[in-house]
């Protein structure tokens, strides 16, 4: 599976392929030098809206792709240019927050998240993800069925491109 490094100009896009299971780097503060780094040294593809980053990139022989246009547009093409299913399985997905591996937190185990969580998530709800790297919990909440609908959005824009 592909593996990103986003500059800090495509942060929603970061945030939906981590949420699809997609090991991504994204953070706002990376220099164009350390992100070439990055990619080179990890076999990752960039992911820029800067021309020149793009450039310096490609130069350098780091697999690197210009991301422009609306926000919506921008995900659906890196899905379908990548064959990224548009879907989100919380047992694949990857922490949002920092691309850690999540880790999901059955029934009998939810004490271990007691103290990450609002009392009445934790009363209300019994399956949770954990991202240990920096202690996010996950769980299918009330925004669940907005994440299936932005999903079959991507969905339909991909396959207007076909």
């Amino acid at each position: 599976m592909d593996r990103f490094i986003i500059d800090a100009m495509l942060g929603r896009l970061a945030l939906w392929l981590r949420l699809a299971g997609v090991d991504t780097i994204y953070e706002t503060d990376l220099e164009d030098d350390r992100i070439i780094k990055i990619a080179a040294s990890e076999n990752r593809t960039i992911l820029t809206s800067d021309a020149n980053l793009n450039q310096r990139a490609m130069k350098e022989g780091v697999q690197s792709m210009l991301v422009r246009g609306a926000v919506d547009y921008r995900i659906a093409k890196i899905f379908h240019e990548f064959n990224i299913s548009p879907e989100v399985d919380p047992d694949e997905a990857r922490c949002s927050k920092c691309n850690g591996e999540l880790v999901k937190i059955s029934t009998d185990e939810k004490s271990k998240i007691r103290e990450f969580v609002h009392k009445q998530t934790y009363d209300h709800y019994d399956v949770f993800w954990y991202c240990p790297d920096c202690d996010a919990v996950y769980f299918q909440g009330g925004y669940w069925d907005n994440i299936q609908k932005y999903m079959e959005h991507i969905s339909r824009l991909m396959e207007a491109m076909d």
